[in-house]
């Protein structure tokens, strides 16, 4: 009987210590960067990844704002979720290195957010339209917050529109389809709960309506948008209801581009209308392939987001750098073209001694305002760091100054 007994308190000894062995902890710290201090009792939660997401274990960040959890799957892919004031910050697990995830502290309204580009895709079957809408919004408070409540994106559709679906990225993360809720007090508006973190924040919407070969739309922007541009198929024919506030510099990347004039735009985007029928083609400006959808989020979670802020894993942030550009990228190439005409058009009917006097000094000057573009786009789809956007954003508008300068001699 003592024999049996001592082989099974080695056996189970032995189980008891291969686990201990094989179990890995996952350490970290969560610091709270509007305060700049350590954050104290956020709620940290494991959660695995594979046909969903599985909490598998659960802790408090402690004075220190640092966190311990066991990881009981180590060959499964993971990530950390701290819950700061009711916000989820995600940030993927990649190695045995202690992690650093930084945290804001959440407000009901940031002032000043507003979005670098907007896009408005127009394309038609014959018998609906379709719109798909998208905006890249800022926040960049000072200090550092997410704005946090549940019309954080309030959508206005279109009388007799029909709301298609509604997907949101935060900086590289991945794509989360979000379920809007009506309004109450604003007809056909909906609002996106979704935190709008510092750094950009990317919105797309779709809705569709009732089409007889001729629609007036009327857009709303929640948020101040610096560049607004409309696509179409070139089948379709676009007019702008009030004169000189759109440019149509032509067709690029298989679609018909209408640049607002006014910029920002603030409010209501000038009043168009279409005509016509044409589908959008496979690689056009915002018709790229539907993007991957995150799972539903862990229980007990809220204001919920798949692995987006301070993610980090290599494969999903190329493949988000590659949704991102091509959604923006077009946009942002048919507007660099669109500048370039515009300039080209000025110079041709300047008098000619002005233009020989001023042609290199222009050149000069629209040269480097292409370039401060370029950096807002590499900004907006994360393929430059904020110091070396920082260090050349400076030295750039100081050229800029230059050139003014001298134009002005």
């Amino acid at each position: 009987m003592n024999t049996i007994f001592k082989v099974c308190f080695c056996f189970f000894f032995f189980l008891s210590l291969t686990s201990a062995i094989l179990a890995q902890n996952i350490t970290g710290t969560v610091h709270n960067q509007t305060t700049d201090k350590p954050s104290i009792g956020d709620e940290v939660l494991l959660i695995r990844l594979g046909e969903g997401m599985e909490e598998e274990a659960r802790g408090k960040t402690g004075n220190d704002g640092a966190f311990t959890l066991n990881l009981r799957a180590p060959n499964e892919r993971h990530f950390v979720r701290v819950i700061h004031q009711g916000v989820n910050y995600d940030q993927m697990i990649a190695g045995t290195a202690p992690l650093q995830i930084i945290v804001y502290d959440a407000v009901a309204t940031v002032p000043g957010l507003s979005g670098n580009i907007g896009i408005a895709q127009i394309e038609s079957d014959g018998k609906t339209l379709k719109v798909t809408e998208m905006y890249a919004i800022t926040n960049a408070s000072n200090p550092p917050v997410t704005q946090s409540r549940p019309d954080n994106y309030p959508i206005a559709l279109p009388p007799k529109a029909a709301l298609d679906s509604v997907e949101v990225r935060s900086g590289k993360g991945m794509w989360v389809k979000i379920k809007p809720s009506p309004i109450a007090a604003r007809e056909r508006t909906y609002g996106v709960n979704f935190p709008i973190r510092p750094g950009d924040t990317l919105f797309k919407f779709v809705y569709r309506l009732p089409y007889r070969g001729r629609a007036t739309l009327h857009l709303h922007l929640p948020y101040p948008i610096a560049k607004f541009g409309i696509v179409h198929p070139p089948s379709m024919r676009f007019k702008a209801l009030r004169p000189n506030t759109y440019s149509s510099p032509g067709t690029s990347d298989g679609l018909g581009l209408e640049a607002a004039v006014s910029s920002p735009l603030v409010g209501d985007v000038p009043a168009f209308e279409v005509s016509g029928v044409g589908t959008a083609p496979p690689h056009g400006t915002a018709a790229a392939a539907a993007p991957p959808v995150a799972p539903a989020p862990a229980p007990g979670a809220t204001n919920p987001a798949a692995p987006a802020h301070n993610a980090n894993p290599a494969n999903a942030g190329d493949q988000a750098r590659k949704e991102l550009w091509l959604v923006v990228g077009g946009m942002i190439l048919i507007l660099a073209i669109s500048a370039l005409a515009v300039w080209r058009v000025r110079r041709r009917v300047t008098p000619l001694p002005a233009a020989k006097r001023a042609a290199p000094q222009g050149g000069l000057l629209e040269a480097l305002k292409e370039e401060l573009f370029q950096l807002e786009s590499d900004r907006l789809h994360g393929s430059i760091s904020a110091e070396e956007y920082a260090t050349t954003k400076d030295a750039l508008n100081q050229s800029i100054q230059r050139a003014l300068s001298r134009e002005k001699r």
